[in-house]
């Protein structure tokens, strides 16, 4: 498929990369789920040097790009648990929490890579 060819920008996106090169890591750990690290990014891109952190409070801008997404989650995840599952309201909502734990630590880094994706200048 030529979107998810190395090189294009939703590659770079999925397994982030940086945006300039497409091959230094935006992470110091590559683990979505090393969460005493979950944040860690390098000043620079270790390849190409591409300044990553653009100004203080930058990726405070991130948390936009999240919250339609974690909305989406939440609502689908009730939505599925309850009318399809068959769960009680309750247990719908500790469903909805649940996916929410699993799926939050990858949306933060995500929504950062979107973020710089978007809005960081070559």
């Amino acid at each position: 498929m030529p979107l998810l060819r190395k090189g294009t920008p939703l590659y770079g996106i999925i397994h982030c990369k940086c945006p300039k090169c497409q091959k230094g890591e935006l992470f110091i750990h590559s683990s979505h789920y090393h969460l005493s690290g979950l944040l860690d990014m390098p000043d620079k891109c270790p390849l190409c040097g591409r300044d990553f952190q653009i100004e203080p409070g930058f990726y405070l801008g991130a948390m936009w790009v999240s919250y339609p997404v974690v909305i989406f989650l939440i609502i689908g995840s009730l939505l599925l648990a309850h009318f399809l599952l068959h769960f009680h309201l309750i247990m719908s909502f500790v469903f909805a929490g649940i996916v929410l734990l699993f799926t939050g630590p990858p949306l933060l880094r995500y929504s950062r890579v979107l973020f710089l994706y978007l809005f960081a200048e070559e």
